[in-house]
C-alpha cells in the first residue's frame, strides 16, 4: 500500500496551480509588452524556481506537463512544423535536472547561487530551443534582436525569482510541507 503524505501532496498541488497560473500571467504580460518589443517568460522562471523544491521524480512530472502545454499553445501543427511537437519537454528536462542541482543550496535557505543558475537555464532553454529551430530549417541565422530578447529573458528570470522563492516557501508553510532545513536539522522536501 502507498503511504502519501498529505502536506506533500497538498504542497504539489499547490505548486501545479502555480505553473498553471504562470501560463495565464505569461499571456497576459506578453499582450501588455509586446508593442514595446519586450517578451518576458515567466513560465520558464516559475518552472525553474519549483523545480529546485521538489524531488527529481516530480519535476520530471513538471517538466512534461509544462512542456506540453507550452507546446501546445505555441505551436502549430501542421505538416511543414520545424520541430516536432514535445521538444519542450525536452528542454524543461534538461534545464529542470541543471536546476536540481542547486536544490541543496535552495533547501539550506541559501538563494544567491539558484537566482544565478535561473539566468543560467533561461539562457541554456533558449540557446537549445533555438539551436533545434536552426538545425530543422538548415539554416543558423540569428533572429532580429535575439540577443536583447534573450538578455532580457535571464535578467528578469534573476529579478522575480527571489520573489517566486518568497512564494515558494509560503506556499511550503501553508501546506504543512517544510523544504527548508531548520538549524541543524534538515527537513527538507526530499
Amino acid at each position: 500500500m502507498i503511504v502519501v503524505d498529505k502536506s506533500k501532496a497538498i504542497f504539489i498541488l499547490f505548486l501545479s496551480l502555480l505553473l498553471f497560473l504562470s501560463f495565464i500571467f505569461d499571456e497576459l504580460f506578453s499582450n501588455l509588452l509586446s508593442p514595446m518589443g519586450v517578451r518576458f517568460f515567466i513560465v520558464q522562471t516559475i518552472f525553474f524556481t519549483c523545480s529546485l523544491s521538489v524531488p527529481f521524480g516530480v519535476m520530471l512530472l513538471f517538466a512534461f506537463f509544462t512542456g506540453l502545454t507550452w507546446d501546445s499553445i505555441h505551436m502549430a501543427i501542421d505538416v511543414g512544423s520545424d520541430v516536432a511537437f514535445g521538444y519542450s519537454i525536452f528542454l524543461f528536462f534538461v534545464t529542470g535536472s541543471i536546476m536540481q542541482g542547486m536544490a541543496p543550496f535552495f533547501s539550506k535557505g541559501r538563494w544567491e547561487a539558484p537566482i544565478i543558475l535561473v539566468g543560467v537555464s533561461t539562457l541554456i532553454f533558449f540557446l537549445i530551443e533555438w539551436f533545434l529551430i536552426s538545425f530543422a530549417r538548415a539554416q543558423f541565422i540569428f533572429p532580429d534582436n535575439f540577443w536583447r530578447d534573450i538578455w532580457v529573458s535571464v535578467f528578469f528570470g534573476m529579478v522575480v525569482s527571489p520573489f517566486f522563492f518568497y512564494i515558494i516557501l509560503q506556499i511550503s508553510k501553508l501546506s504543512g510541507c517544510p523544504i527548508v532545513a531548520v538549524g541543524g536539522r534538515t527537513e527538507d522536501y526530499q
